[in-house]
């Protein structure tokens, strides 16, 4: 039999599922318009990405939030395909945290 994905969570014991609505902060409307983006040009599909976040380590997983997993995803997609260079990529990010942004916690 086949091993479970991490996302391959039916039948395991878990804890409630929140009711309330969180609303969706600024990067992640931004991450779901570049995904569309990256999508109808033909770079990247929602069955690469899935492949991606399913097959994650699975504490990398557990530790991510859901937009958190989608964007890790799209970048090592990126990466994969020679788009984006892993190096540059997290001199930019660790820029970016050094500066701050407006928004990039809950």
């Amino acid at each position: 039999m086949m091993e479970r994905l991490n996302s391959d969570i039916g039948g395991l014991p878990a804890d409630s599922v929140p009711r309330e609505e969180i609303p969706q902060l600024f990067w992640e409307k931004h991450l779901i318009a570049m995904f569309n983006v990256l999508r109808s040009k033909g770079v990247l599909n929602l069955d690469e990405l899935r492949r991606i976040v399913e097959t994650a380590p699975l504490e990398e997983y557990k530790r991510s939030s859901f937009y958190g997993r989608r964007i890790e995803g799209i970048a090592e997609l990126l990466i994969e395909k020679k788009i984006i260079n892993r190096d540059e990529l997290a001199a930019r990010t660790h820029d970016m945290l050094l500066k701050g942004t407006r928004d990039h916690v809950r």
